[in-house]
Formats: C-alpha cells, structure tokens, sequence
C-alpha cells in the first residue's frame, strides 16, 4: 500500500497547483498551532496562502482560494458560496441532504483567531469573506489536542493590520450565470492604531435553475497597543447571505438536462436566510521576555431561517465564548530551548427553534409542528510542552481535556427532554529534525469528533423517548503522520516542497443515511494517504506548481440494519486529485496563467453502487498589473473548464431515491479590476 502511495507521489512531480497555493518558508510565521512557529520549522502539515495567490479571481467562495491545497477537497456545489470542505476524509459527511444548512464538519475555521465554528464541530461559512482576508493558514494534520473537536485540521483567515499608509481599495467583478461582487475597503490609521473596514455585496444567479445566491457583508477590525507589550483588537462583522438549493439528481436526470433543479427542492423553494453578527476583543500581551498571553472574547447573535426537508425552519442563537493562551520559553541548558504553553477555551450557544408548516409556494405556513430549545457548551483546556536542542531537533508533546455537553428541550413535548455529555482526554507528540532549509517530522496523536446537534435525533423507537440519540458516540482517532518540507537548490532554479504520508484509524466514524435522517456509527475506518507539493521556478518570468493528494479509504468494520459495508470504499472520498499549473510573466505588465485541475472517481454510498466519473478541468487567466505614483490598477480575465467537461460538483452521500448526483458549471468565464489608493 505504501510503496504504491509513494509511486503516485513521484508521478506527481510532474504536475503543479495553481497559484492558490504557497509553500511555507522559514520567514513564514504561523499562529493557526495556536503557538507563533515558523511554517517551515512546524511539526505539522501547515500550508500558507497569500492575497497575491488569490487577487485575481472571482473571491467569491473559499474554493476560489483552497482548490490547490495538498490533502484538501472543496467542493462548490453549484459554484457560489456554498462550499463543503474535506481534510484528509474528515468532513465528507456533510455532504447531504441533511446539510442544506451550508454546514461543514470536523474542522475548525477561524477569522482572525476568533471561530467560525459552533460548539457542536457544525461551521457555516456566513462570516467569511475572501475580498477582505490577507492571508490564510490552513493545518492539516489533526488539531483536537489544541483546539479539541476538530479532528481534521483548522482553517484560520487573517487580515492585515500591519500596513504603513492608510488605503482605499475597490474591486469589481462579473462573469458568466449572472455572477457580480462589489467590494471596497479602507485602510485607516489612528494614532499608533491601524483598522480596515470591508463593505460587500456579491451575486450568483446560477447555472443551475433554482441554485441562486447573494451576499452582503460588512466587516471593521482595529488594533491598537496599548504601552510597549500590549495590542488590542477589536472585531465587528455584520453578514446576509441567502442561497437557493437545486438539490441532486439521479444519473438518468443529468444525462436528460443537468440545469434542471430537484422539482420537490423547487415546489418547496428550499433554501437558507442566515442574517449573522458578530463583535470580538483579543488582548495579546507580554507580560516578560519569552512570554506571551492572549485573551479573548466573542458574541454572535444569529437569525436563521430555512425550508428544508417540507419544514419552514426559524432559528434565534446567541453564540458566546472566550479563550486565553499562555506560553512561555525559557532555557534549560546551554543549546537547549524549552516552551510550555497552557490554554483553555469555552463557547457556548443557545436559542429557540420553531418548525412550520411549508407554503405551496415555499413560504412560512401558521401551523407550529416543533418549538424547541437547543443548547451546546463546549469546554476544555490543553497543555503543551516543546524542547529543542542544539537547534536541530525538536520535540512536542500536548494534550487536551474536552468536555462538550447538549441540552435539548421540547416545549410541546415535556418528556422528550434530554441531555448528552462527550468526555475526551487527547494526546499528541512529535520529533523534527531540521536543517537549514529542509525539516523532517513524525507525529502521533488522538482525535475527537463528536456528532453535531442536528446529526443527533434519534431515529425508532427512541425518538418516541427522547430527543437525543443515545446510540450514537464521538468519533475518536489516532493518526500518524511522516512530513518533509523545504527547498532544494538545482542548475535550473529551486524546487520548493512539501510531502506528507498518513494514516488515520478511526472508531465510532459518523455516516449519514436515508439523505441525512439519521446517522450510524460505523464500528472502524482507515484512512492512508500521501500529499505532495512541488513549485519550481526555472526562469525568473515562470513558474510552475503541483499539487497531488492520493488515499485509500475503506470501512474496515461497519455492519447496520442495512448490510454488512466492511472492507468497502468511504463514500465522498476520491483515490487522487491534483491540480497543476505554469504561470508566465509577459512584458507591460501582463501574466498568463494555464492550469488543470481534477479528480479520480468516488462512491457516493456505502454499498459502492454510485459513483462519479473521473474528471480534469482546463483554466486559464489573463491578468494585467500597472503600479501608478498614488496606487496600482489590476485587472483579469478567467476562464474556467475551458474545454466544456461534463463532471460532478459534489455528491449526496446515501441520497434517497438514487439522486446522489450535482453537476458542476460547464464552461465560465469571469473577469475584474481592482483599484488601490494609497
């Protein structure tokens, strides 16, 4: 298995991501460990993507930034906002029905430090927005021993509040399916203090029919020291975001009009309102030398309203929650550095429920069929200590309490009342060795993962009893991981890389079924997989990157009351996928761009009878930059699946009825200006 794993590996030298992706260097420093570290020297598969990768495309979506990332899946679903994302298998199962409600699982996203991500592992991806992120870190190995549930990684967006001059930057885009976004943003300066404040406004008609979407969205940071050892952030966002729904379709529907829309999602105009604020202080601090202190603070009061699954669905949430991180470094001996870092963490969130009656039309009926109270508290603090010596070895070793408890109550129904509490101790080590420019790793830890609040219902006969599944449990997993990252001089320019093999054994692994009705526990999974990136710049005016992901993904015990799935392909999880691209500066400011990206097959189902077809796509951009003695003008022109390819979007694990299936956009093309002042 590994010896086949490392094969495709070396295949893949010869392709290249786009230029989405930037492999970390030394200078790169990292927070998203939850300790400042440098990217290169990191235990752990971390990769970093600037503004500059991203600035020519549509910002519309999170795949518009991640689609050339080692080991990560993103999938836009009718190519807006809606986006599901996978890290190494964690997180396929959002991939249903059940998840009409734009949610991902088991991975932790943040902007700015302050989570995205709910208590209960459940992140909707209201609040970010890629025309106001400068830069994106994102960790791929597990994180639950720092951040607990989030066993497949941690997505952290950052803004810039370092900059010297204030500025004013607009952006204006427009392509294919109706597709606009207007953006502007200021950069100003008070006093010692620097803030950006970001007004959008982005719409999607869709290819699809019924597959619109629009967003508003509006965002102020500031940040500010306070003497010589403390800064304090401030963070306000206000977002609206809806989106419409087309739902799968069975193969025999593609192959008749992939355009056309589920007729029930159309007759029940399935959709979702979220309406979503938020307000967060950060204090960092410097209490002596080699210590650091963050605290934090955060309120996000929500309004969400959806139809979905014949249910108008009203949602009123308040999500609070706090973190501090304390780490100090210290010698030991001569040539010999240790840190210890201690954190915790709590959030929490409440509110009420209330389900209708659908519309002909799709609008909120009168009749009340639920009225419910759900609660998530999330608690837990970590522990971690670091030594290295003689400036070439280094070793970690953390762990992580988590305490993660459900309330859930039913107001027409007393005696459905009931409470859920997950409990997990989780540890994680490591040992690098470094070199100038290379650093080798192993690593060894737990993950958690517990069942979001809306994978919990319970089907027959307890949902007569209760509200809450007492059959289903958190997923628990250890991985272990092998990485190398660094630079390798040669006669024709150097080879930047970064590779990693893992395997993850997992328990308890949550799969949807019956569209997302329920969910079982399957008894054990595997997962084994090898990433590698590679970026080569032969010539001053060309570069060229690749990016190949290969796994093998297999139930090894899972029997329910449908069958008996052991030794079965993980539905939602392709073999490969790569993406590759050669980038070439031209004279007048002018670039060129051309690169492909695809996907071996997948299933979509536990018994492997419904897959996808394996597909590459074709993409190019044109784009022109012009700095001027006030600013810079850029503007671009892209155009994606160039050559017209039939392929599949993302797929309904254990859809009903054999719809599984969502096409991806054919041919678009998409272009823009963006204007700065300084």
């Amino acid at each position: 298995m590994w010896s086949s794993l490392l094969t495709a590996a070396v295949l893949a030298v010869n392709t290249s991501t786009p230029d989405t992706l930037i492999v970390p260097l030394k200078e790169v420093i990292v927070t998203g460990t939850r300790v400042r570290e440098s990217a290169l020297r990191a235990p752990a598969s971390v990769s970093v993507v600037d503004r500059k990768s991203f600035a020519n495309g549509r910002d519309l979506s999170l795949s518009d930034a991640l689609g050339g990332i080692p080991g990560v899946f993103v999938q836009s679903r009718s190519g807006a906002q809606d986006v599901r994302i996978t890290i190494r298998g964690y997180g396929a199962r959002g991939n249903g029905d059940r998840s009409n409600a734009g949610n991902m699982r088991g991975i932790r996203v943040m902007t700015d430090g302050i989570p995205v991500s709910e208590p209960d592992g459940r992140t909707s991806l209201d609040l970010v927005d890629l025309g106001a992120t400068d830069r994106i870190e994102i960790s791929r190995s597990n994180a639950s021993a720092l951040y607990g549930n989030a066993s497949g990684g941690v997505v952290n967006l950052s803004t810039n509040l370092s900059f010297e001059k204030p500025f004013v930057r607009y952006e204006q885009r427009a392509g294919s399916f109706g597709f606009h976004r207007e953006q502007g943003v200021l950069g100003f300066a008070a006093g010692r203090g620097r803030g950006t404040l970001s007004l959008g406004n982005a719409t999607f008609e869709g290819w699809r029919k019924h597959s619109q979407s629009s967003a508003t969205l509006g965002h102020l940071r500031f940040a500010s020291p306070l003497g010589d050892a403390s800064k304090l952030t401030l963070i306000s966002d206000m977002v609206s975001t809806l989106n419409r729904f087309p739902g799968a379709l069975t193969l025999a529907e593609v192959a008749a009009d992939p355009e056309q829309a589920n007729p029930t999602y159309v007759s029940r105009d399935e959709r979702r309102w979220n309406r979503v604020g938020r307000v967060a202080a950060t204090l960092d601090h410097t209490p002596g030398e080699g210590q650091d202190l963050a605290v934090s603070l955060w309120a996000e009061p929500k309004v969400l309203q959806r139809s979905e699954r014949n249910r108008f669905r009203d949602f009123n949430r308040i999500h609070t929650g706090g973190s501090v991180v304390y780490s100090k470094e210290y010698g030991l001996s001569d040539g010999v550095i240790a840190r210890t870092t201690v954190g915790g963490d709590e959030a929490f969130q409440d509110g009420s429920i209330l389900f209708y009656d659908v519309t002909a039309s799709g609008g909120r009926g009168t009749t009340v069929i639920a009225n419910r109270r759900e609660g998530a508290n999330s608690a837990g603090g970590f522990v971690q200590q670091s030594v290295t010596w003689n400036d070439r070895w280094s070793t970690q070793v953390a762990a992580r309490y988590d305490n993660l408890w459900y309330l859930s109550e039913d107001r027409a129904t007393p005696n459905l009342n009931a409470t859920k509490r997950f409990t997990r101790v989780t540890p994680k080590g490591s040992l690098s060795y470094r070199m100038p420019e290379h650093t080798i790793f192993v690593s060894v830890g737990g993950g958690v993962e517990a069942p979001a609040f809306n994978e919990i219902d319970p089907g027959p006969p307890y949902d007569a009893t209760t509200s809450l599944n007492p059959l289903l449990d958190a997923m628990h997993s250890t991985t272990f991981e092998l990485g190398a990252r660094g630079v390798l001089g040669s006669a024709v320019g150097p080879w930047r890389y970064d590779a990693a093999l893992y395997q993850i054994d997992t328990n308890n692994e949550i799969v949807p079924q019956n569209g997302g009705a329920f969910f079982y526990a399957a008894g054990k999974s595997q997962r084994r997989g090898a990433e590698l990136t590679l970026d080569w710049q032969p010539l001053t005016a060309l570069t060229v990157r690749g990016t190949g992901s290969f796994s093998s993904n297999e139930y090894k015990e899972y029997v329910n009351d449908l069958g008996d799935f052991s030794g079965n392909e993980m539905p939602g999880l392709p073999k490969a996928f790569f993406a590759s691209s050669a980038r070439a500066k031209l004279p007048q400011g002018f670039s060129a761009e051309v690169g492909v990206t695809g996907s071996s097959r997948y299933f979509a189902d536990d018994a492997n009878t419904a897959e996808t077809v394996a597909f590459g796509l074709v993409n190019a951009t044109l784009d022109w930059a012009r700095e001027m003695p006030r600013g810079s003008v850029r503007a671009f022109l892209s155009g994606n699946n160039l050559l017209d390819k039939e392929h599949t979007a993302s797929m309904f694990i254990n859809g009903l009825s054999g719809r599984y299936y969502e096409p991806g956009l054919p041919l678009n093309v998409s272009g823009g200006v963006t204007l700065n002042w300084r």
